[in-house]
């Protein structure tokens, strides 16, 4: 028995050499454009998809909150949210730096979570009120 495990492992030692020696002599190299960072970019056509994240909010207040955003604001959440875009891809659309698109996007977020966050405070001060508890 312990005969059988030695030469497992051994084996595996040595399969593992030659695996990795294959991987030097033979490496991947898919594109060496810098510009095509992924397969996303070198394929994004906005005609392709035209959805806005407007078409997909259901709730009245947040759909005010959204369009209350700055159009950059508006565009950014609709690349990430929409279109799976992450903030680098974004960038390289917008033309800006990956931090600036990120601020961006984590201010947008911000504020809509705020607006948010009024109107469930109101609308429990407003069924307080209603039902005489909290006058």
């Amino acid at each position: 028995m312990k005969y059988m495990a030695s030469l497992i492992h051994y084996n595996s030692i040595n399969y593992d050499k030659k695996r990795q020696a294959l991987a030097k002599r033979y490496p991947l190299v898919l594109n060496d454009d810098e510009r095509l960072d992924s397969v996303k970019i070198s394929c994004y056509d906005p005609a392709l998809v035209p959805s806005d994240l407007k078409d997909h909010i259901t709730d009245r207040l947040l759909f005010l909150a959204y369009t209350a955003l700055s159009e950059k604001q508006q565009t950014i959440l609709s690349l990430f949210y929409v279109q799976n875009l992450n903030d680098k891809e974004i960038s390289i659309i917008m033309g800006g730096s990956q931090q600036n698109i990120s601020k961006h996007r984590l201010k947008a977020i911000s504020k809509l979570r705020e607006v948010l966050q009024k109107s469930e405070e109101e609308r429990i001060r407003g069924t307080n009120g209603m039902d005489g508890t909290n006058s």
